[in-house]
């Protein structure tokens, strides 16, 4: 996944690796890390590939090699994102959509829809899981057991929601709800 991000920060301007890291940090940092031992590397096979040419240029006594999105790598980036969904990768859905501006309407609007139908589905197998451990009183493991399967409930319901209000194009900043206890304790 990092040689697709390491492309989509190189789209439209030339980075130094050292701005791509600080990009990615910026931009898919708070679901995806990378380190300077995987990102370069990452950029090598991406040259060596084609996908990605590198100029140098003079600053001060040092050299700094800028990377840049070829052609070809920007056709390989938009295939990558337009690939249907696939529950079963560790890649988290997040970062593709962070670049989801790159797509034509029509194939991110299918790209959500596909997420939000997965979602659902994990939304109904931990309600079934619900109701299997419907407890009125839990002992103290019980309790914290439970405590996980409900904070897993919350996650799914608010990427449902998430998902169908981004495919909509709705005002972002709306999307956070102000629970007046939350903010009172």
């Amino acid at each position: 996944m990092l040689d697709y991000i390491a492309m989509g920060m190189v789209l439209h301007e030339p980075l130094t690796g050292y701005d791509i890291k600080k990009e990615i940090q910026a931009g898919v940092g708070n679901f995806y890390a990378a380190s300077y031992g995987s990102l370069y590397p990452a950029l090598k096979k991406l040259t060596d590939k084609g996908y990605l040419t590198v100029t140098e240029h003079a600053q001060g006594k040092r050299k700094k090699k800028y990377y840049e999105a070829t052609e070809l790598g920007k056709a390989a980036f938009i295939e990558w994102l337009s690939l249907p969904y696939d529950p079963n990768s560790s890649d988290p859905v997040v970062a593709r959509i962070y670049f989801f501006g790159e797509l034509p309407a029509d194939i991110r609007k299918r790209q959500l829809q596909d997420y939000e139908q997965h979602q659902l589905q994990v939304l109904h197998k931990l309600e079934a899981m619900e109701k299997r451990f419907a407890i009125s009183v839990p002992t103290d493991r019980e309790y914290f057991e439970l405590c996980t399967l409900y904070l897993g409930l919350q996650q799914v319901h608010d990427a449902v929601r998430w998902f169908r209000y981004i495919n909509k194009r709705r005002p972002l900043p709306e999307f956070i709800r102000k629970d007046d206890e939350f903010e009172r304790e």
